[in-house]
């Protein structure tokens, strides 16, 4: 078992957080042990918000954990494109889109354009903008707030672009020798009725195709299943799913 204590959460979220992930050799315990490390753990931290990260395919320890009043917030599913996947599913859809779709690095001026996206309200389905403690203001600021923590860091962003317009972001961090790492995207807001979700996606893949990268992954919420349609039509592969329960303590 793991316990990280997210003190960056405080500035985002304003309660001293906890995140703790079950792991493979803790699912042969009663959960009852399981449930008082994570007590010791929050008594340690004086932690008002736990977070638990758990494998999909244990169930029971799930079920025990919202018995004991946790929340069951969305499932994180994780995916992964090889090069080979990928590319084949650019080359599908290169006959759909052409020349209308593409992508920028983006400047100074752009990362502040995203800011002020974001800040309208563009996620709405993560564990935070539902969660009634928080919601979709206090979710959107944290999101901006990762951003920068991450551009300093060393991520980098890209604008997608639909006939030259931007229509949405996407950012990337280098996870290891030619392995790219989708941190966080989306459609800004006056494009989400304009059925631009391929090819805000596609403008990723233009991105990937250019380089000589070997593999992407990323993890999305069970919440979205819009965006994790697109992830599978576009090349990316389901490779792993876990429940995030969460808990408030006042």
């Amino acid at each position: 078992m793991k316990c990280v204590n997210a003190e960056w959460e405080l500035r985002n979220l304003g309660v001293k957080t906890i995140e703790i992930s079950i792991e493979k050799k803790d699912s042969s315990l009663p959960t009852s042990e399981i449930l008082k490390a994570v007590e010791n753990f929050r008594q340690e931290y004086d932690a008002k918000y736990v977070v638990v990260k758990s494998d999909a395919k244990y169930p029971s320890i799930s079920i025990d954990f919202q018995r004991a009043g946790f929340w069951l917030m969305e499932n994180q599913i994780s995916l992964k494109g090889i090069r080979r996947d990928l590319l084949k599913a650019f080359e599908d859809y290169k006959k759909i889109f052409y020349d209308e779709v593409s992508y920028r690095a983006a400047n100074d001026d752009d990362i502040q354009m995203i800011y002020s996206e974001i800040e309208k309200g563009m996620f709405t389905t993560d564990r935070i903008a539902l969660d009634p403690y928080f919601g979709v203001s206090v979710a959107n600021r944290r999101y901006i707030l990762w951003m920068q923590d991450e551009l300093k860091r060393g991520a980098f962003a890209n604008i997608a672009l639909y006939d030259n317009k931007p229509i949405g972001f996407f950012l990337d961090k280098i996870l290891g020798e030619k392995k790219l790492s989708g941190l966080l995207g989306g459609i800004f807001k006056n494009q989400e009725s304009q059925n631009s979700g391929a090819a805000y996606m596609y403008s990723s893949r233009i991105y990937f195709s250019e380089s000589d990268w070997k593999e992407t992954k990323t993890a999305v919420s069970s919440n979205n299943l819009n965006i994790l349609n697109l992830h599978l039509m576009f090349g990316h592969k389901i490779i792993g799913i876990q429940n995030v329960l969460v808990k408030h303590f006042d």
